[in-house]
Parts: structure tokens; C-alpha cells; sequence
């Protein structure tokens, strides 16, 4: 097919990525494998009509079709070509499955393969679409799971689907591509009817099955994902809730009590820290005036016993001593203390995010979030948010003041780890973002932005004062945690149903051809055997002719031979006395015509019985003795130039073209006496009978060979005869010239020694005034057997 190595290589490309594509429409969830991979049989079969060299379309093929796994999402090429190795892979082991595949195939089955018995259609099935299609399922899934695209309790699902993809791309379409281009094609031609029909609607069936299951398994997955994916979002939404509760009870405290001592604080958090552990820290925030800032700076240092000083964060995140201002709010106690520290007497309102969500919250006396920050008590850049209630206390006038904020800080991550951990999700992942889409927590690290999920639920996660988008999606975890036996049954039950269909079907074709070929040849075998009767039956009759001619040649032989001697005699008597009666006397005119008279009889007697010994000899002619007929070989036109050249001086005189046209390679086992009598009998007939008196007339020979034989072909351009006549002229003592020396055993000999010595046929075509044309048909070497 394709013969022609760049141009081959860029064609299986092309067909591999056209039929990679196609099939990539039925891929199982998440789309690494499907149930059928047509370009894996199209590969095999390519490689396999036009050899190992076309390796590289199928590497090209199956890159391009994979290129969707580098995962390009960036216009930048420096981004894109470290991911292209994942393809790349996938790609090679498709080629190396194709060259194993034809590997296989030639060494265990042989091509050209005619695939029509069960043992020969196994093997098939078992090195092409079994053992030869574990390369490419092995490689790329294994590529898939190093890379962290497969997880690890999905690998064998999809090395399975992999796996009978190949195997039943191999057995559709690989078989389909033997019907219209394996060899050999007579045996492959022969199941272009009914075959390619078989395996397509297999194909139908086998697609129809899967989407019924793959729709009815999605169906109940989606089900379970949405129950699923509830659970997980109201757990989350009453843990936040639970924790926003229980900064309300410490509002309550400081609103009860306006001396709330450091020790009060440690144990009051303690319990709350304890029943609460999605706090990472949990503090009250003092507002402070401008002129109280002193007192409450001596006041902090007295309870640590150290220097503490109102600070902020500069430009550079290092914390540096507050500047004066008239209004600070003041981080006055902490818990747990010893990992928050630093956090002390920290000025919350020195930082944007922190000072409006203080304002939100002071405004609406109603908690409020921050945006994410990165929290002061932090070395690195782990970010968090911090949840503000504000406490209002009763002034001497009736009046409400606010006296500062009880707030809760969170991690994000740490707090969603705790809500939701990898048991309870049991494959749901889930993404957190904040009211800007910034994404605060993935718990799939592997898919941060959830890109491969099979299914999506989104919902709103109401934290204080804003909303966070919370998305729950399914992660091959849950997959393989809520997958169903249905897949691995259709796909296991389509590749069996096939190979059995497969096998059933290349085995009946090949037979019903095999019975077809059987029949032609016993229908060659009865025709031969017919000729053969009719040889024999024909021989039988020509032998009974031939022992009935010598018996009555051999009766007639001796008394025929007696009359001649004497006759010759009286003949000899006759004349002496003709000489002797005129020397002695005058003899009467009566004594004169009488001797006339009987010299004349005498010579009709002898020139009769001289002619009947004539056709005694012929008649021993006609008894053919096969036994005794020397058989060698001979190179036929030097054979027949020799025979011409010793009759040239009979055709010469009479001024016929006599021309020989026999290519000078052809050599037969055969007869050579009989054939040189065949080809002697043949001039003879034409120069006796072809043409008139005078007329010069053209006689030739023709010799080609075929397959199994020669043919002869002699013809003259002479009077030709009528069609009646053709029909008797092989029979014995026909003859149109039978008054002018024709005794009608000329071409009877001729076609005895062609049927019998030299075991062929000839045949006779002719018209009036169109010549004569014998056509000889001779075998390339004679059957001593044959009788």
C-alpha cells in the first residue's frame, strides 16, 4: 500500500490521529482510555502489509493524539515543553506495540495468513489482540500514574480499558484492513460479502452496550456525588458555624465583665480551644485612645514581666514600634500564647484588611471576615483569616461604647483539613474560594483548580459578613470508590463476544472458501477424468483398429507378396517373349496385339497389387506401439528446423512459402519420432490437397508456450474445406481427393499419434477458401503412466 517512506509515514499519521480522535469520543472517565482504539488494528495492519519502516506515523499518530495530556494552559512555549514528554511516551509505547504486534503475528501466525482454521485464528487472537497489545496499555498508564494523573487504586480499571481498546481495535479493524489489502487475496476477497458487515455491527453492538453502561453508571454516580457533596458542604457550613457561635460566648464574657484578667482569658479559651481546634488562635483586642496608650503599654509589661511595646508591620513585614496615633485596637490577650506571642499587643487597625473588617464589623455590630492576610504571628508567607465581633459596653450616660473585638483567627487550610478530612470526603474533592475568587483551599493537590473532574456541585459558603464559593467536585478516588462491576462486564463480555464472533466467522469464510476451491478442483478432476474416459475409450477403439488392420495386413502380406513376385515374373516372361518372336519370324498381326494385350494386363496387375501392398504398409501405420516410442528431451525449435530442412526439398519444388515461427527457448519431453511424423503428415496434406496446379501458396508453423504446455498452430492459406467435411477429417480412410492417391489415413495417423504418443489435442478449423488450421495443444512433458 504505501511503499514510499516519507510519504507512507506522514499517511499513517494522518489515519492514526483521524482515528484516535474518533474513538477518543467514547473514553471512559477521565478520559485516558476508551472501550474500542481503532487506530491500534489500523497500526498493526499497516505495519504489518508494508513493513517495520512505517514505525514512525504511528509515533507521530499517537503523539498529536495525546498531546491534550501535557496539560497546556499557558501561551508560553518555555511552559508547554517540559509537559511534552507525558505524550511523547504514551506515543512511543504505541509504536512499540505495533512493531511487537507485527513481530508476533509473522513469527507465530505467518503472513500472508489465510486465517481459516480455529488453530491459525487463535493465535491470531491470542498474539495480535492479547499479548501484542500489553506495550501500550502498560507504558501509557503506567506514564499516567508517575505523573500523578491516574491515581493509584484507578490504574488497573484503566490498564484494563486500555488494554481491550487495543484488543478490540486489533480485532475489528485490523481484520477489516486483511479483507481489502492481505494477501492472499483470493482467499481475503472472498470474505469482503459478509465479513466487514459482521464485524461492524459488532462494532454497533459493542458501542451500543457501552454507552447504555457508561449512562446508566454516570447516572447513578451523579447520584451519589450529590448526596455526597451535600453531606460534605453542610458539614462545613455548621463547623463554621459552630465556631462563629463560640466567638459569640466570648463577646459574652467581656460584655459581662469589664475585668476580664489574663488568667480569666487563658482558662476561658482553653475549653474553647479544646472543644474548637479550627481556631488557630483566639483573642481579645482591646481598643485603646491615644492618652491610655502608656497605661495600657505598663500594664501588658507588668503581666509578662517584660517590656511590651504597641507595634506594627513596615513596608519590609518586620514588626517595628506603633507611631502615635489617636485610636489603637490592640491584641490585649491571646490563646494559645506561647505560639502567639509575637501577635501581643499588636495594633490590628495598623493593617487595610484587618482596619475594614473592623469598621464592617463596628458599623454592623455583626462579626466580620478579613480577606485572606497573612497573620502576624506567621514567619513565612502562610496565609489566614481573622473573624471580628465587636464588644459595645454600657458608658455612664446609657450610651454603648465600643470597648474593643473578640476574634477568632483561621488558617484556612488547617481548618478545612480538620472539617473535612480525607475519610469523610471519600473522594469528593473540595475547592474553597473567597468573594474575589482567590483560592483559599484545594484539598486535591494533584488538580488544584479541579480541571479534571467528572462532576461539579457548587454552593455558597456563608463565613460572617461575606461568602466564600465552595465547589465540591469527584476525583478518580470517589470513582473508583463508587464504580460499579457494570464496566468491567460489558468490556469483558464485548471482547469475548467478539473474538468468539471474530473467530467463528474467519474460520467459516475461510473454509467456504476453502470448500469452493475443493469443488473447482474436483470439478477439474471429473472434467479430466471424463477426457480420460474418453482417451481410453477412444484408445480402446484405435488399438481394436490397430490389431483388426495388422491382422489383415498381416493375412494379405504373404499372398499379396507372391502375386507381385509373380507377376513380376510374367511381367519379366512377357517382355523376353516379345523380344524373341520377331527374331525368329514374323509373328501374325493377331499374335502381336495379343502379346500387346497381356503385356498390358500385366503391367495393371503389377501396378494393383504394388498399390494394395502400399496400403498394407499404411495400414501398419495406424497401430501406434507406445511401448517401444522413445521419449527424450528436445529443444523444440531446433527439433522442428531439422525436420523442415529434410523436407525442404519436397516444398521447394513446388514454389510454396513454407515459414516456421518457434522461439528458440522452449523445451519438451515428448516423442520426437511421433511429432516429426505429426508435423511430416501435416505438409504432406497441404501440399497434396491445399492447393491447385500451379498456384504458389503460403504454409506455416507457429509455436508458443503457456503455462502447462505448448501450442502448435499449422495453417495454409490453400482452398480450405466445407464444414461437413471438417468434422470427419480425423476419421480413418477419409479423404476429398480419393481418386488422386489419397487414402484417408494420412490425418487419422496424425491425430493417433497426437492423443496417444504424444498425449495432447488437436483441433480443426477451416472454411472454404480460407485454408486449413490445426491447432495442437501438447503437454511440456509426457506421462510415461498414461496409456
Amino acid at each position: 500500500m504505501f511503499k514510499q517512506g516519507f510519504l507512507g509515514i506522514v499517511l499513517v499519521a494522518v489515519l492514526y490521529l483521524i482515528a484516535g480522535k474518533l474513538a477518543l469520543l467514547l473514553a471512559i472517565p477521565p478520559g485516558y482510555a476508551t472501550a474500542i482504539w481503532p487506530a491500534a488494528g489500523l497500526a498493526l495492519a499497516l505495519l504489518l502489509f508494508n513493513g517495520y519502516h512505517l514505525w514512525p506515523g504511528v509515533l507521530l499518530g499517537s503523539f498529536f493524539v495525546n498531546i491534550d495530556l501535557a496539560g497546556f494552559q499557558s501561551e508560553a512555549w518555555e511552559e508547554f515543553y517540559p509537559t511534552l514528554w507525558l505524550p511523547l511516551v504514551v506515543s512511543i509505547g504505541a509504536s512499540v506495540q505495533a512493531v511487537v504486534g507485527v513481530w508476533l503475528l509473522r513469527r507465530f501466525v505467518g503472513y500472508p495468513a489465510e486465517l481459516d482454521t480455529v488453530q491459525s485464528v487463535w493465535r491470531f487472537i491470542l498474539y495480535g489482540c492479547g499479548i501484542g497489545c500489553i506495550p501500550g496499555a502498560t507504558v501509557g498508564a503506567s506514564a499516567l500514574w508517575l505523573t500523578g494523573k491516574l491515581a493509584t487504586e484507578n490504574y488497573w480499571f484503566n490498564w484494563f480499558t486500555w488494554w481491550v481498546g487495543d484488543g478490540l481495535g486489533v480485532m475489528i479493524f485490523a481484520t477489516l484492513m486483511f479483507v481489502f489489502y492481505a494477501q492472499p487475496r483470493e482467499v481475503w476477497r472472498s470474505r469482503s460479502r459478509i465479513l466487514p458487515a459482521v464485524l461492524l455491527g459488532a462494532t454497533f453492538v459493542i458501542v451500543s452496550l457501552y454507552v447504555t453502561a457508561s449512562r446508566w453508571e454516570l447516572g447513578r454516580q451523579q447520584a451519589d456525588f450529590n448526596g455526597r457533596s451535600e453531606q460534605v458542604f453542610q458539614r462545613a457550613q455548621s463547623v463554621i458555624d459552630a465556631h462563629l457561635a463560640t466567638l459569640y460566648s466570648v463577646q459574652g464574657l467581656f460584655a459581662a465583665s469589664k475585668e476580664v484578667t489574663q488568667a480569666d482569658f487563658r482558662v476561658f479559651a482553653d475549653g474553647i480551644l479544646a472543644r474548637n481546634p479550627g481556631f488557630q488562635a483566639v483573642a481579645w483586642n482591646v481598643r485603646v485612645a491615644g492618652e491610655g496608650r502608656q497605661l495600657l503599654e505598663s500594664q501588658m509589661s507588668a503581666e509578662m514581666q517584660a517590656p511590651v511595646f504597641i507595634t506594627r508591620r513596615d513596608d519590609n513585614g518586620e514588626l517595628v514600634l506603633q507611631e502615635k496615633h489617636d485610636d489603637y485596637v490592640v491584641i490585649r490577650y491571646i490563646e494559645p500564647l506561647n505560639k502567639n506571642l509575637s501577635a501581643l499587643a499588636y495594633d490590628i487597625g495598623s493593617a487595610d484588611l484587618p482596619r475594614k473588617a473592623l469598621l464592617r464589623a463596628a458599623d454592623t455590630r455583626a462579626p466580620a471576615v478579613t480577606d485572606p492576610i497573612r497573620l502576624v504571628q506567621e514567619s513565612g508567607n502562610q496565609q489566614g483569616v481573622v473573624i471580628y465581633l465587636p464588644v459595645n459596653m454600657s458608658a455612664k450616660g446609657g450610651d454603648d461604647v465600643l470597648a474593643g473585638y473578640v476574634s477568632g483567627v483561621f488558617r484556612v487550610k488547617d481548618l478545612m483539613g480538620f472539617l473535612l478530612t480525607p475519610d469523610f470526603l471519600q473522594g469528593v474533592s473540595v475547592s474553597v474560594f473567597d468573594a474575589a475568587g482567590g483560592a483559599l483551599y484545594r484539598s486535591d493537590s494533584n488538580d488544584p483548580l479541579g480541571r479534571g473532574a467528572l462532576f461539579v456541585e457548587r454552593r455558597v459558603l456563608r463565613v460572617a459578613d461575606q461568602e466564600w464559593l465552595f465547589q465540591a467536585d469527584a476525583n478518580q478516588s470517589f470513582l473508583v470508590g463508587t464504580r460499579s462491576v457494570v464496566p468491567w462486564v460489558m468490556l469483558a463480555a464485548g471482547l469475548l463476544f467478539t473474538g468468539l464472533l471474530g473467530m467463528s466467522f474467519l474460520v467459516l469464510t475461510g473454509q467456504k472458501h476453502r470448500s469452493e476451491v475443493v469443488g473447482d478442483e474436483l470439478k477439474f478432476m471429473l472434467a479430466q477424468l471424463q477426457e480420460t474416459q474418453e482417451h481410453l475409450v477412444e484408445a480402446e477403439k484405435m488399438a481394436s483398429l490397430g490389431g483388426l488392420v495388422a491382422g489383415f495386413a498381416h493375412e494379405l502380406n504373404t499372398p499379396l507378396g507372391i502375386a507381385i513376385t509373380a507377376e513380376s515374373t510374367l511381367s519379366a516372361d512377357l517382355r523376353r517373349l516379345h523380344e524373341i518372336l520377331p527374331a525368329q519370324s514374323e509373328p501374325s498381326i493377331e499374335l502381336s496385339e495379343l502379346l500387346q494385350r497381356l503385356q498390358e494386363a500385366s503391367r495393371i496387375v503389377l501396378a494393383n497389387i504394388q498399390r494394395a501392398g502400399s496400403l498394407i504398409s499404411s495400414f501398419k501405420q495406424v497401430s501406434v506401439d507406445q511401448a517401444t516410442a522413445e521419449t527424450r528431451d528436445i529443444n523444440l525449435y531446433e527439433y522442428l528446423s531439422d525436420v523442415f530442412v529434410h523436407l525442404s526439398p519436397s516444398y521447394r519444388r513446388s514454389g510454396h512459402e513454407v515459414v516456421l515461427d518457434c522461439p528458440r527457448t522452449i523445451s519438451l519431453r515428448t516423442v520426437p519420432g511421433g511429432l516429426a511424423q505429426v508435423v511430416i503428415n501435416l505438409l504432406n496434406n497441404s501440399l497434396i490437397h491445399a492447393f491447385s496446379e500451379g498456384e504458389h501458396g503460403r504454409i506455416s508453423l507457429t509455436v508458443s508456450q503457456h503455462e502447462s504446455g505448448v501450442n502448435l498452430v499449422f495453417s495454409d492459406n490453400g482452398i480450405g474445406m466445407a464444414a461437413e467435411h471438417a468434422k470427419q477429417v480425423f476419421e480413418p480412410f477419409f479423404t476429398t481427393r480419393r481418386g488422386s492417391g489419397g487414402t484417408g489415413l494420412g490425418l487419422h495417423l496424425v491425430y493417433n499419434i497426437v492423443r496417444q504418443q504424444l498425449q495432447g489435442q488437436i483441433k480443426v478449423s477451416t472454411q472454404m477458401g480460407s485454408g486449413m488450421h490445426f491447432d495442437i495443444a501438447l503437454p511440456l512433458a509426457i506421462n510415461k503412466f498414461v496409456a
